[in-house]
């Protein structure tokens, strides 16, 4: 089992054709206050903390995926419809940058890894949620007039199906990440029967059209306590989950590859606190938690939150050199 040279290679062997190979080293984001604090203590040079501890990042696709103009309001009425379907134009020209072309023709020989990111905006930001009183609002109109979200859903799917065929043509991702910030550290903020009914026909819409085009790689970014969702997401086309604050939730990863498998690929789920906590901690977690992942496949493992202030740099520094040395010893 030779290790690929480059962060891409080892990306599609590893995620998403299930070889038995090192993952690429990826890492959550760092927080501008952890860099500032690290740097003002001596333990960091000028590099960024990427190219200081060795990470493989790559980059995203700049396409503007989001709604456009329209100000976010909370779907209550047709009117409100009317204009989420102006804010969700494909046909925008801002959604591309100017030099398009030119980064496409780049991207063709790329070493690193590239990522596309439609479904940017969770169901609740389709549908305006901001805060707990929109939260409200839209709630109950889910209840009182569920064809309005039923019809916003359909046109983001339509919207995004556009988008993605002008994205693709151009070059292919490696992998896609789906965003659904849609539940707290105790359980989702909607019952899974109102997911199924509102949202999973479209993401199964936009799941089998990504498969059409190419897109073999589908993650789930969601954060909290979503372990009811998940089989949802399966059924829709997702194939794997990069969960944030899985820890404070209560879900493992191990747990999750026990009950669906290593067809669904897992991205990060190191729990921070255990960073946090110290080398013993961290020794014990990677041992038990992360190294039958790696060894079972389909998993590329990093931390599941930013790296915030109070992170302990010796702590960090041990995680990573600890989970490198892993690695490198199961697939040299």
């Amino acid at each position: 089992m030779r290790m690929r040279n480059t962060a891409r290679e080892r990306l599609l062997a590893a995620l998403l054709r299930l070889e038995p190979c090192a993952p690429p080293r990826l890492e959550c984001e760092f927080s501008e206050e952890i860099v500032q604090e690290w740097r003002a203590a001596g333990h960091l040079d000028d590099r960024t903390p990427e190219a200081f501890f060795g990470i493989e990042s790559g980059g995203e696709m700049p396409v503007a995926w989001r709604r456009i103009s329209e100000e976010e309001d909370v779907l209550t009425d047709a009117a409100r419809l009317e204009a989420l379907r102006r804010a969700y134009d494909p046909d925008d020209p801002r959604r591309f940058p100017q030099d398009w072309e030119s980064r496409c023709q780049a991207w063709r020989d790329r070493d690193g890894i590239l990522w596309a990111a439609p479904w940017n905006e969770g169901f609740f930001q389709v549908i305006g949620i901001a805060d707990g009183a929109t939260l409200n609002a839209a709630l109950i109109a889910l209840r009182e007039r569920p064809a309005l979200a039923e019809a916003a859903m359909d046109h983001y799917a339509d919207f995004l199906i556009r988008l993605i065929d002008r994205a693709f043509s151009g070059v292919l991702p490696d992998y896609v990440e789906l965003y659904e910030p849609i539940a707290c550290n105790c359980a989702p903020v909607i019952a899974p029967a109102d997911y199924a009914r509102f949202v999973q026909p479209a993401l199964r819409r936009i799941c089998d059209h990504l498969e059409r085009r190419g897109a073999g790689l589908r993650v789930m970014w969601s954060a909290g306590a979503v372990g009811d969702l998940v089989p949802l997401w399966l059924d829709a086309g997702v194939n794997g989950l990069a969960l944030n604050q899985c820890g404070v939730a209560g879900i493992q990863y191990s747990a999750l590859r026990r009950r669906f498998g290593r067809e669904l690929r897992l991205i990060g789920g190191i729990d921070w606190r255990v960073v946090q906590a110290g080398p013993q901690a961290i020794d014990r977690y990677l041992e038990h938690e992360v190294r039958p992942l790696l060894e079972s496949g389909g998993c590329a493992p990093h931390l599941d939150d930013t790296i915030r202030p109070g992170m302990p740099f010796d702590h960090f520094a041990h995680y990573r050199r600890r989970l490198d040395a892993m690695v490198e010893s199961m697939f040299a």
